[in-house]
């Protein structure tokens, strides 16, 4: 058990600081492209079926990201990979504008999928390696993906402005813009990674046992499937009901806003809660956020929806890395927490061009219906586990 003075010596600003892996790996990356997407449709006349298969194809490079993290934190530090992968993820979000061939843009969506999972799975096991007080452990974590939501504003405030005042067509200025935030935000959270040299930030060769968690990758693998169609469609869909881009902005960033005050919002749930609970928690508020304004279809809603989303729609990840540190030993932090990325990853991969598919045919709306039907699944697949999956009950050492 440790003293109350080691905890507070335990500083959470280097949770801070990796935070910003997470808000250039995920929020920059990979959510501002449906900040860009009205401008590319329009610019490039695409249908929604191909604007969502450069989202599909930077969610298959999370797939092959998430793979191949599982089967290289066997050999290497999960910190070196963190690293490599926001180097990576820089570089490709730079260069994305540079030709409109889709060849090239989806060749630059897939790596910055395969280097955001990277980062997003390597940098929640460093989180877990860097804190030894377990209470600190499930704070810090949340505070890792809340990073998330400081990208997914800061794209909001470097995008719409600039499209706005130069118009459709200065796209590839604006990928260059979110490469040049990106390269600025990497250089705390790279710091930070040089400086974690547990035993859990080392390889693990060993085989991972995953017993019982079977209805939680299958509810895991909906809210990956249901979150994404919101998070790619959500700003057009905006669009098409003429919202201006002003308001746009202020919605998207009041969702980043969400994301990164949800770890102090749910702090109590992820220090005490059991995380199979906190998970179908989660995925019952990303479902409210997704319907408030396909039902009400007003400004008020478009806002309470924005907010509901970003409160749940990190947590999520955060309660699987919370229930991996809780039931796995520290040496098989890295490799559950990239199983889960893995799971979340194929689910990912399949939302954006299926909702794009059924928005072509359907409309925006319906798409979003179905992206809230996947999220009721998985808020109540995981409750399954809990009579198969034995949590340890929470405690601060």
């Amino acid at each position: 058990m440790e003293t109350l003075a080691h905890v507070k010596k335990e500083t959470l600003w280097p949770a801070f600081g990796l935070s910003l892996g997470a808000a250039v790996g995920v929020g920059l990356s990979r959510f501002s492209y449906a900040l860009l997407l009205p401008s590319m449709l329009k610019s490039m006349n695409w249908s929604y079926t191909i604007a969502g298969s450069l989202n599909t194809a930077n969610a298959l490079g999370y797939v092959a990201g998430s793979v191949s993290a599982y089967i290289l934190v066997r050999h290497v530090r999960p910190s070196h990979l963190f690293i490599v992968g926001l180097v990576v993820t820089v570089l490709s979000v730079l260069v994305t504008g540079l030709f409109s061939d889709i060849l090239w843009l989806m060749t630059n969506r897939f790596l910055s999928g395969v280097s955001g999972a990277w980062v997003l799975a390597c940098g929640a096991a460093v989180i877990a390696a860097r804190f030894g007080h377990a209470g600190r452990r499930r704070m810090a974590t949340g505070i890792f993906f809340a990073g998330a939501g400081i990208g997914i504003a800061l794209s909001g405030i470097v995008v719409n402005p600039l499209i706005a005042g130069l118009g459709a067509p200065a796209w590839p200025q604006a990928w260059l813009a979110l490469g040049v935030v990106g390269l600025i935000a990497s250089v705390w959270p790279i710091l930070e990674a040089t400086k974690v040299m547990s035993a859990a930030n080392a390889a693990s060769p060993g085989r991972l046992r995953v017993d019982g968690l079977g209805p939680i990758f299958v509810g895991y693998f909906f809210f990956a499937c249901g979150y994404i169609v919101y998070m790619t469609f959500i700003f057009a869909w905006m669009r098409t009901h003429g919202i201006s881009w002003q308001f746009g902005t202020v919605a998207w960033t009041i969702l980043g806003g969400g994301v990164a005050l949800s770890p102090f919002i749910w702090r109590s749930a992820l220090d005490s809660w059991n995380p199979i609970i906190t998970l179908a928690a989660s995925c019952s508020l990303t479902l409210v956020g997704t319907l408030a304004p396909t039902y009400f279809s007003s400004a008020p809603s478009i806002l309470i929806s924005a907010l509901l989303f970003g409160l749940g729609m990190f947590i999520a990840p955060s309660s699987v890395s919370i229930l991996v540190q809780r039931t796995m030993p520290p040496n098989d932090w890295a490799k559950g927490i990239t199983m889960f990325v893995t799971i979340f990853s194929v689910g990912q991969a399949v939302g954006p061009i299926g909702a794009g598919w059924v928005a072509d045919n359907y409309g925006l709306g319906t798409s979003l219906f179905v992206g809230a039907a996947l999220l009721a699944l998985a808020s109540t697949l995981p409750l399954v586990s809990l009579l198969t999956v034995p949590v340890p009950a929470s405690a601060d050492s």
